[in-house]
């Protein structure tokens, strides 16, 4: 056999020794599963872990089993020496075993101590006015000890493991912020902000419309109900004509409202009927000589935040004019709240 034949069989099978499946995955034989170190050996939901060892390259699944809860990694980023992965929102907290799986069925279990820190995953509101509840829902939450935006503490109404149901203070200085959540692990942030409409820059709707803001709508009933609401005590009710279409709820502002210097948002909460909606979203600004829209999508029978940010949306407008909620065809009743700028 001549030399350059033997150079094309070589180089074939280090091609098959080192092809992947089609989901990038190494596919080469698993060896014995073995762990040398898992770092850290105890942390909060969320947290990076790097277990190191030999074997673990094709590595399917990784379970915290004292509930069972899958954590979340990248198959493709595994090695044979180490594998990355954080503890999943859901691990129950204490002592357990972490269960690596490999594409063989052989199983690999690591000593862990999931600590109790709190996680939040979502809340309503994140808006808040003095004495607001706001519904927080994550884990751990049973053992929260102390909830804190800034300088300000809130007073724990409810808890359980799964969700905590807070209460602001009467007053708060912070703009706003993420909530601080103590437990006897340590303190965790929320992911995300809470917005304190008390320093809102400019408030156009809380529970009414606030000067110099009109109402100038037309094609429908519009008016502040006690039916919905984010904060407060009411929310702006906009009954689109069902028999008509692109009815809009205008608000006018009975002189030229400037905005305030930091402003960087425009935001609003809205509440869809029984079919999501498409609504237009228009501010005129510069005495109506500018114009400038945003098409949005109300989702049903929930309440949506919008977050607009003014350099995007209204650059180079240093007033405000008009400000319009126009419906896509055939009405339907939307709520809206707190409408206003801020920081």
């Amino acid at each position: 056999m001549n030399k350059i034949l033997i150079g094309l069989m070589m180089c074939s099978i280090l091609f098959v020794a080192c092809k992947k499946d089609d989901d990038g995955m190494n596919t080469s034989q698993p060896g014995e599963l073995v762990a040398n170190r898992i770092s850290p050996d105890s942390a909060g939901s969320g947290s990076l872990l790097t277990l190191t060892g030999s074997g673990l390259g094709d590595i399917r699944s990784i379970v915290f089993d004292k509930n069972n809860a899958p954590a979340t990694f990248y198959s493709t980023l595994n090695t044979e020496n180490a594998i990355i992965f954080r503890v999943p929102d859901t691990a129950t907290r204490g002592d357990q075993n972490i269960v690596f799986t490999n594409g063989e069925g052989k199983q690999l279990m690591v000593p862990f101590r999931v600590l109790p820190f709190a996680t939040v995953n979502s809340a309503f509101p994140t808006d808040f006015e003095p004495n607001t509840e706001i519904t927080l829902n994550g884990n751990n939450l049973d053992v929260l000890s102390k909830v804190v935006l800034e300088d300000a503490e809130a007073t724990i109404v409810s808890q359980s493991v799964n969700q905590a149901v807070i209460r602001m203070p009467a007053s708060v200085s912070a703009v706003k912020g993420a909530l601080v959540l103590t437990t006897t692990a340590g303190d965790k942030a929320t992911p995300m902000e809470f917005v304190n409409v008390e320093q809102a820059t400019l408030r156009i709707f809380t529970d009414s419309l606030v000067n110099p803001a009109q109402d100038w709508s037309w094609g429908g009933a519009y008016a502040a109900s006690v039916d919905n609401k984010v904060t407060g005590s009411k929310s702006l009710k906009a009954a689109y004509d069902p028999a008509g279409a692109w009815g809009g709820l205008q608000i006018g502002m009975g002189s030229e409202l400037d905005i305030p210097a930091g402003t960087r948002y425009f935001t609003f909460w809205a509440r869809g009927a029984d079919a999501d909606k498409k609504v237009n979203v228009t501010i005129k600004g510069n005495k109506n000589t500018t114009s400038h829209t945003s098409e949005i999508t109300v989702p049903a029978n929930k309440w949506t935040y919008f977050k607009l940010e003014t350099g995007a949306f209204i650059p180079n407008v240093s007033s405000i004019s008009v400000i319009v909620f126009q419906i896509h065809d055939q009405g339907k009743t939307i709520y809206y709240d707190n409408i206003m700028f801020i920081k």
